[in-house]
């Protein structure tokens, strides 16, 4: 397990797991928190508690994240139940973590301390292009933040010298204006494209206003500990196993 806390935030607690510590077996070993896999029921459940009673909060809240652009208000415990076809959500609930699977996109945490405001999202190329970012933050004012209290956290996400993508993509990548104010979001070698999203992330903020931003710079591709759907996909033959990767857990909660 990857822990990385950041002591001078005081009233919250937060941890960007990897893979390791858990109850799954082969393929999914072993930290693995999704239920959108193979893995067993059982297993999943355990590794949700370890995960729960590590962080010391009541709660877990999950979404069922689907790439899209979609951020929904956590108001009340009873909410906890709801399984939401969202990529976002805020909240200002004490002791309920909420919950981001990944295994190469970015879990991205806001914190807002001064209004105790809290915030978690799913960043892929396709939900960071489509405003997921922005419509994080903007829920946050919708619910009393400002701009200049919100701190935002990148955690364990693909890397740009890992991160190759076709043509299609780097067209729409182009297209944006984070790379047209940035262009080294995007770099061409030898007539291939190699992305880099926490830097199109972190311009994506400052455009946003948010310039308190903190990036642990892991590689989920390269280093081991992590699931990455890339490295299985290109690493195994046998296409019984060929999607067969876990998801690593990033949770935020107020204390």
């Amino acid at each position: 397990m990857t822990k990385y806390q950041f002591s001078k935030f005081k009233n919250v607690r937060y941890n960007f797991f990897s893979a390791e510590r858990g109850f799954s077996s082969f393929p999914f070993n072993s930290l693995n928190c999704s239920f959108n896999t193979q893995d067993s029921y059982e297993n999943i459940s355990k590794n949700r508690k370890f995960v729960k009673d590590m962080m010391c909060l009541n709660d877990l809240f999950f979404m069922n994240q689907i790439h899209s652009n979609k951020v929904f208000f956590l108001e009340d415990k009873k909410q906890l139940s709801s399984i939401l076809d969202v990529d976002g959500v805020v909240t200002n609930l004490k002791n309920i973590g909420l919950s981001i699977l990944t295994a190469d996109c970015s879990p991205i945490f806001f914190l807002d301390l001064k209004n105790d405001i809290i915030a978690a999202c799913h960043a892929g190329w396709r939900g960071a292009i489509d405003g997921i970012i922005e419509n994080t933050i903007d829920k946050m004012i919708e619910v009393g933040s400002l701009r200049n209290d919100i701190h935002a956290i990148i955690g364990p996400t693909i890397q740009q010298n890992s991160y190759e993508i076709g043509y299609d993509l780097a067209t729409k990548i182009e297209c944006t204006s984070e790379f047209k104010s940035k262009n080294n979001i995007l770099v061409k070698n030898s007539k291939k494209y190699f992305f880099n999203l926490p830097l199109f992330i972190k311009h994506k903020l400052n455009l946003n206003e948010i310039n308190n931003i903190s990036d642990v710079g892991i590689d989920t591709y390269l280093n081991k500990n992590f699931f990455s759907y890339r490295r299985i996909t290109q690493n195994r033959k046998s296409d019984s196993l060929k999607i067969a990767t876990g998801r690593q857990v990033s949770v935020i909660g107020l204390k």
